[in-house]
Order: structure tokens, then C-alpha cells, then sequence
């Protein structure tokens, strides 16, 4: 039950950057991402992309590489937003500035990223966040 909240939540604040999401949330909200975006890259590569390549008059099986993943792509795109906003409240509830998620734009800046992500949040979480 707490996995279709977090996902509830992460549409329902996906422009919110004001709050705090707690350890819970982000994680789950993660976990759906994830999920979903294999779903698609599966649907993607075993319908989706042969059918577009062969209206295009290419010759692609199922699963090929060269396959168009259209659906995958856009899925992504769909929820890039409401995961930046999930993780710029979850570095707010470990008690940082919103602007810290800057750093996982580096390579050496995502691990410190992920330490906050794992700390336990400062703000006291009620039943409605």
C-alpha cells in the first residue's frame, strides 16, 4: 500500500519543490521508475519498435538494437520531472538546500548525493506527506 502512495504522491507533487518527501517515498518512488521504465523498454523492444521500423521499410525483429524505442523514450521524458522533484524534497527533508542536487550533475558528486539520500530526514513526517 505505501509503494501506490509513493507513486500517488509522486504524481500528485510532480511540480512541487516546496516540502520534504521522506527515505520512503523516494525509494519507492524509485522502485516504480524503475519498473516502469523496464515494462517499457520490453514492450518497446518486442512490439513497439519492430512495428515502426518495418512502417519505415526496415527489416527488424524483436529485440533487435537498431529497433526504435519510441515508447522507452518518452516514458523517460514523462517522468524526469516528477523524479527531480521527489529528489529535490527528499535532499530538503535530510535537512540540505535544494540546490545540493546539482551536484549529482558531476560523477564524483553523485556519491555524496546518494549518502543524503540514505540519511534519515530531519522534519517530523505526518500521515498526509
Amino acid at each position: 500500500m505505501r509503494l501506490i502512495k509513493a507513486i500517488s504522491n509522486g504524481f500528485k507533487n510532480y511540480a512541487n519543490i516546496n516540502g520534504v518527501s521522506n527515505r520512503g517515498d523516494f525509494w519507492f518512488w524509485l522502485l516504480f521508475v524503475c519498473i516502469f521504465l523496464c515494462i517499457t523498454l520490453i514492450v518497446d523492444g518486442a512490439f513497439f519498435g519492430p512495428w515502426i521500423a518495418n512502417l519505415s521499410g526496415q527489416e527488424v525483429m524483436a529485440f533487435d538494437q537498431d529497433a526504435p524505442k519510441w515508447l522507452s523514450l518518452v516514458s523517460l521524458f514523462l517522468l524526469l520531472i516528477p523524479t527531480l522533484t521527489v529528489a529535490i524534497r527528499r535532499v530538503q527533508d535530510a535537512g540540505f538546500s535544494k540546490w545540493w542536487i546539482l551536484i549529482g550533475l558531476t560523477i564524483i558528486g553523485c556519491i555524496p548525493l546518494l549518502i543524503i539520500f540514505f540519511k534519515k530526514g530531519k522534519k517530523l513526517h505526518t500521515e498526509e506527506s
